[in-house]
């Protein structure tokens, strides 16, 4: 069986290169998240954060600007819209929403979008 890869080590003191971390030295805690919120169930929630923190890159700067995702649940993702315009607006797009959703975070993760008017107070 070939030998894993050896991860980069960064030294804080300046030399890096490739050899493996030493023994006891932090690891990446990401893949240590995910693993954990596999086990508990909490995968949408990790999902929904990503959906929330690339909302623009899915949507665009105009419809980001006026939507919001709120949350993703059982293939039920709710937005919010700031205007009936705009919430008439998603409903539209919905399936090309959709299809962006689920380009970016895996097939099937959106399978309907719902979305209500939240207006923003004004002060």
């Amino acid at each position: 069986m070939p030998e894993p890869p050896r991860r980069r080590w960064y030294d804080p003191l300046g030399e890096s290169g490739e050899r493996a971390a030493p023994e006891g030295a932090m690891k990446p805690v990401g893949g240590a998240l995910r693993a954990l919120a596999a086990r508990k169930g909490w995968q949408s929630h990790l999902v929904a954060g990503d959906l929330y923190s690339d909302w623009e890159a899915v949507v665009g700067p105009q419809l980001a600007g006026h939507t919001a995702p709120l949350r993703l649940q059982g293939g039920v993702l709710v937005l919010a819209a700031s205007t009936p315009l705009w919430a008439a607006e998603v409903r539209q797009l919905g399936s090309v929403i959709t299809r962006r959703v689920n380009e970016r975070l895996g097939a099937g993760t959106v399978r309907t979008i719902t979305v209500s008017v939240r207006r923003q107070r004004s002060r």
